[in-house]
């Protein structure tokens, strides 16, 4: 049990096992992206960023979710998130030149 589960389980009480590691999962992500999208400059990393939340928060407490939907959701949230991570860097770069 990580240091999230407290957050999880003041929505979904019963979250136990793979399905609490999984929605924390969620969290982290939806964290990470709401940081990187309020510090970037860049407009391709806002984007994914903002797509990594939205679907994060779409899930991380959805009651309706199989633990398969949500590991796909987690995995795509993480994608995102070092995709939008990516972008920053690679327009950082080309505002160096």
């Amino acid at each position: 049990m990580g240091a999230l589960s407290f957050h999880i389980r003041q929505y979904l009480p019963d979250a136990e096992g793979e399905d609490l590691e999984v929605r924390e999962v969620l969290l982290r992500a939806r964290d990470h992206a709401a940081a990187l999208r309020g510090r970037t400059v860049s407009l391709r990393a806002f984007n994914l960023a903002a797509e990594a939340h939205e679907i994060c928060g779409a899930f991380v407490y959805a009651t309706n979710e199989t633990l398969g939907r949500l590991s796909l959701a987690a995995k795509l949230c993480r994608h995102l998130v070092h995709a939008a991570i990516l972008a920053e860097q690679m327009d950082d770069d080309e505002v160096a030149r």
